[in-house]
This record gives C-alpha cells, sequence and structure tokens, in this order.
C-alpha cells in the first residue's frame, strides 16, 4: 500500500508520526496546535532529547519473549507504559472525549514474543471533559485507574476531586506541581484558542476546513470540564484556557501545602513536575510514594532541561528503590526503554496517544498508537538483550548512555 493511502488510514499507520500526520489532516488547526504546540519559541520541543542517547547492546542473551510488565503506585503487573494525564480528550474526540481513551487503556495489547499482554494505567485529567464517575460507569472494564489533581486556590474543591474520584473507584493520585504559573503558548493565542471553543470567525473557518471533525463537534454534547460541571453545577465557561488557569491554580502554592495535600488522600500519591534531584528527595520525604519526573510537554518553562537529561541523576538521588515515573518527549518504543534504562518504573505519553486520538476520533486511535509503541519496546528490548523491565533497569546505564559523552571512545 501506498503511503498516500497510508496517511488515510490509521489501521495501517506504522508508527507515531503517521497517526501525527493523520491528526493533522482531521482536527482544526487550533485543535492541532494545542496538542503539537509548546511554550515561547519552542526551543524545548525541538531538543534532540531521546537522540541524544544511544544503545550499547549485548549478544548471545538467548531472549526469546519479552515482559513489558511493571508495577508503580499501586497498580500491579501493568503495562509500562501508560496514557499520562492530558486535558480536553473531547477535543479531538467530541463524541467520547476521555471514555475512547479509557477504553483502550482496558483493551489488553499483544505484542510479538511477549510473555502475556497487561491492562495499561489510565490517568484522567481534573480537566478532563470527562468526570471520574462517567469513566467508571461507561468503561468499566478498566482495571487501573489513576487521578490527577493540580493545585487549586479552592482547597474544598481539591478536597471534593479526591473524594469524588474515590468514589469512582481511582485508586491512584498525581499532584501535579508544575502549573502554579501559566506557560507562555503562542499557537493558542494566535488561534484564539478556548476551552469550550468559541464560536469566533476564526475557529468556525478552522472548523469548516475539518468537515468530518465539525459534523462530530456540532452533534456531540458541549465541551466542558466535566468534574467542574458535576461538582459546581456548571462546567466553565468559554475562555482562553492561560486566562483559566491563572485565576484557578495556586501560585503560592509551597512545601507546607504539599505536606497538607499528602494528607488529604489515604492511597498512593505521586507528585509531578519534578526536574531536579533535591525536589525529588523532598517529595519522598514529604511522604510521596513516587517521582513523576517531566516538563508538562514543553509547554511551560521555554529552554528547561529536558527530563529525559536529569532521569538518572534523579534516580542516584532518591535511590533504586523508590518509585521514578517518566514522561516527556515519549514517540518510539526506544524511546521508553532508554527511559526505563536511565532509572524510570513506568513511562507515560501524552502527545502521542492524543494523535491517535485525534487521527481516528475514538478508541481505535488511541490503541493503535499503544500497540505501536509496545510493539517498538518489545523489540528493542530483544535486540538489546533483556527480557524484563527489572533487567532493563538492572543493567541500565550500561545499554544507555550519552552519545555527547562518548563520541570519541574507541571501545564500540
Amino acid at each position: 500500500m501506498g503511503t498516500l493511502a497510508r496517511a488515510f488510514n490509521a489501521v495501517n499507520a506504522v508508527s507515531v508520526s503517521d497517526l501525527r500526520t493523520l491528526a493533522r489532516a482531521r482536527v482544526p488547526k487550533f485543535a492541532y496546535d494545542y496538542l503539537a504546540g509548546g511554550a515561547d519559541d519552542e526551543v524545548s520541543l525541538r531538543r534532540p532529547g531521546f537522540d541524544a542517547y544511544e544503545f550499547h547492546p549485548m549478544t548471545c542473551r538467548g531472549v526469546h519473549e519479552v515482559s513489558t510488565r511493571t508495577t508503580f503506585l499501586g497498580h500491579k503487573n501493568v503495562e509500562c507504559i501508560f496514557g499520562a494525564p492530558t486535558a480536553g480528550h473531547a477535543l479531538w474526540a467530541p463524541r467520547e472525549g476521555e471514555t475512547a481513551t479509557a477504553r483502550a487503556c482496558a483493551a489488553t495489547s499483544s505484542a510479538s514474543r511477549a510473555t502475556s499482554s497487561a491492562s495499561r494505567v489510565f490517568a484522567l485529567s481534573t480537566l478532563g471533559t470527562r468526570s471520574p464517575r462517567e469513566i467508571s460507569q461507561h468503561v468499566p472494564e478498566l482495571k487501573h485507574k489513576m487521578f490527577q489533581v493540580y493545585v487549586w486556590n479552592d482547597r474544598e474543591l481539591m478536597r471534593d476531586v479526591l473524594a469524588h474520584a474515590k468514589a469512582a473507584g481511582f485508586t491512584s493520585i498525581a499532584l501535579t506541581t508544575d502549573l502554579t504559573w501559566f506557560g507562555n503558548r503562542e499557537r493558542d493565542l494566535r488561534n484564539g484558542f478556548s476551552i469550550p471553543p468559541v464560536h469566533s470567525l476564526q475557529t468556525t473557518l478552522a472548523a469548516a476546513a475539518r468537515p468530518r471533525w465539525a459534523y462530530d463537534f456540532l452533534t456531540s454534547p458541549k465541551i466542558e470540564y466535566a468534574m467542574i460541571r458535576e461538582l459546581r453545577g456548571g462546567g466553565a465557561s468559554p475562555r482562553a484556557i492561560a486566562d483559566f488557569a491563572t485565576d484557578a491554580f495556586d501560585a503560592t502554592f509551597s512545601w507546607k501545602d504539599a505536606e497538607w495535600f499528602r494528607t488529604q488522600w489515604d492511597g498512593p500519591i505521586a507528585m509531578k513536575g519534578i526536574l531536579r534531584p533535591d525536589d525529588a528527595r523532598r517529595a519522598l520525604d514529604t511522604g510521596y510514594d513516587a517521582v513523576w519526573v517531566t516538563s508538562h510537554g514543553a509547554r511551560q518553562l521555554d529552554t528547561a532541561v529536558s527530563p529525559i537529561d536529569v532521569l538518572s541523576s534523579i534516580r542516584k538521588a532518591v535511590g533504586e528503590d523508590a518509585q521514578v515515573i517518566y514522561d516527556g518527549g515519549v514517540m518510539r518504543g526506544t524511546d521508553v526503554v532508554k527511559a526505563i534504562a536511565l532509572g524510570a518504573d513506568a513511562v507515560g505519553v501524552g502527545k502521542a496517544y492524543l494523535y491517535g486520538l485525534a487521527a481516528t476520533g475514538d478508541a481505535e486511535g488511541v490503541k493503535k498508537c499503544f500497540d505501536l509503541l509496545t510493539a517498538e519496546t518489545h523489540r528493542a528490548m530483544g535486540l538489546l538483550g533483556v527480557s524484563s523491565v527489572r533487567e532493563l533497569r538492572d543493567f541500565g546505564l550500561d545499554l544507555v548512555r550519552s552519545r555527547f559523552r562518548h563520541s570519541a571512545s574507541s571501545d564500540i
């Protein structure tokens, strides 16, 4: 099948890049840019990231089957790749929103030479367009549910969302601490982007250029923040997302507040937004069960250090027994393998699976993304000579190293 035919059929996508091409062709510019964009000049978004690291594979290892199962935040024997929390899924899938992503996470994925398949953790954002209750109601087969919480000015709201999540069967929490100030996302400003979308001439013309998406949008429920709707009796009015975040999130949030938040949940919690070893140690000392290494998809502080570049130093700082979650720039299974070798127990993806969601507008695109990444991860592990996440972690820096640091070496 030729490239042109493949571009219009997600089933035949062979990489996340193919799904990204499909997504750009299916959704309006303002929806695509909100997904694909970063902060300021998007320098961090364009950095080499994983390309700065190379493999140093072993041979004659006799690896016939590979397992990508891991355990983190109380979720046992799950796939190491999971759907990180991202806001506003109905923007790309108006009919189903986060329900589509949840269905894809609940579905098991089978890869070549895998020992067995396992379900994935699904992480729902507080700013999701479906609530925890709706996810549990419509996707009862979903076993592993994580809920993400922002640092709201309204402490009562923070308690309410935790209670709502627990009642819906969500068992772990991720506290996002890197959004107390909102990044300068210039694509959104140029597009007049808001949630719900405003019916301006600019957005109307952009939607008209994508008739399939426009039909789904016009015949689906209004896009709004479902949790806010259920807890406060109405969704947010249309406004720039930067204005919403500035008013709603607490810029004074401190370590003292982090201590308070830890007392509000009696299950596993990760602190999300860690880029420094000292912050990672303090999060664990404060009682958090895991540290989540991320730069918020390069959407906050442009030219901030790349999360993959600090991952190994954070692992060293917290020790081998601590739980470390990673997300940032994952577009290939080889990226997943590098992140685990450098210290991650589990790897979240955001933009990648949203490209799948935007490509099809339903669960199939998300599942396709996860299937591709899982198969690539199995293949890379087999080629490296490791058969499990634990073994990959144990060999770690012996298998993955900085390309620049070893460029003059003669041992390869």
